[in-house]
């Protein structure tokens, strides 16, 4: 069992950058940190990489568009350390496409992770959160949820409902002391690359869309989510915190 004083935090999608980063981070608070992902052994890298003795890391395979899956993670986490404090919801996944050829599947296949799955876990937390004396839900939104970006018609719908979730949450669970926010990151450098009207495009030359002329950084996303579940943040709630380099003040692709 861990340390009772040491909270827990779960962190979904933990094996791609911003998720790594995020546990990372937590973890150099004081955090106990369940690194969750559908990709079970980049999990256990991930995990490794943190906590070589894993005293105070839980890896933790879990599908977040599969309600037993979720349901299954939240017992293994409760076992293993007796409480869930914070909760980070940053699955996702991507499928690009004009929306004239999408496909109810291309529709599902994002938004079964994006949106559904964040309902899961928030649902899932809810029990173990109330027992927390510092709750907290993070969810990872994006900009794309306030702009419009051709091409990701239900990435963009599943991040805007993700801050109407958050907004709606906060209301719900506000008198149980559960605080529900959410970041939306802006462009950020990561392995993944970047299509513009169809074309590819390089970090380099998307940077220059951007008022900063640089695209954000990992650990500038992961550094707003570990205040946010701070208690220096215990008076935000219900809001979205928007980390874009001013990207939705002034982009120009």
């Amino acid at each position: 069992m861990a340390n009772d004083e040491r909270p827990v935090v779960l962190v979904t999608g933990s094996a791609g950058a911003l998720g790594s980063e995020m546990c990372k981070q937590f973890l150099d608070d004081g955090y106990d940190v369940v690194v969750s992902d559908l990709r079970e052994e980049a999990a256990i890298e991930v995990a490794k990489s943190l906590d070589p003795s894993g005293a105070h890391v839980l890896t933790v395979a879990m599908d977040v568009g599969s309600t037993p899956s979720v349901d299954s993670g939240i017992e293994a986490i409760i076992k293993r350390f007796g409480r869930l404090d914070v909760l980070v919801n940053n699955a996702g996944n991507f499928r690009q496409g004009l929306t004239s050829s999408y496909t109810d599947e291309d529709w599902r296949f994002i938004t079964n992770v994006h949106l559904d799955g964040a309902f899961r876990c928030c649902r899932a937390a809810y029990p173990h959160l109330v027992k927390s004396p510092y709750p907290s839900i993070i969810s990872i939104a994006s900009i794309a949820g306030r702009i419009g970006l051709p091409g990701r018609l239900s990435y963009s719908v599943s991040k805007a409902g993700l801050e109407a979730l958050t907004r709606t949450l906060a209301v719900e669970w506000a008198p149980e002391n559960i605080r529900v926010v959410a970041v939306a990151p802006g462009f950020t450098k990561t392995a993944n690359r970047i299509f513009v009207d169809g074309k590819e495009v390089t970090h380099e030359a998307f940077a220059q869309a951007v008022p900063m002329k640089r695209m954000g950084r990992p650990e500038e996303q992961a550094a707003v989510v570990v205040f946010l579940a701070s208690k220096k943040a215990s008076y935000i709630n219900g809001q979205t915190i928007v980390v874009d380099g001013g990207a939705t003040i002034d982009l120009r692709v």
